[in-house]
């Protein structure tokens, strides 16, 4: 196991933990459609400044992150090797 492998696994734990939190602290929302990434009255009035946008935002950018940091660990694991 290499020191590559050891920090990248530290590092999609610790996005994992704040993809948990960013999507626990998010209100439960009464229809699908928010879920879906649908407009939100809330949103859509304020310009994405009430807390549950800035949630959302931050569930996308840490969930991109998870992604592509797996996959960029798979591929340099891969040629490394």
């Amino acid at each position: 196991m290499s020191v590559f492998d050891i920090i990248g696994g530290i590092l999609l734990i610790l996005v994992a933990i704040c993809v948990i939190a960013t999507v626990a602290m998010q209100e439960g929302s009464k229809s699908g459609v928010n879920a879906l990434g649908g407009p939100n009255a809330d949103t859509s009035r304020s310009h994405g400044k009430t807390m549950n946008a800035m949630l959302s935002r931050a569930t996308k950018f840490f969930a991109i992150a998870f992604f592509a940091l797996t996959i960029l660990i798979a591929v340099v694991d891969k040629f490394v090797k």
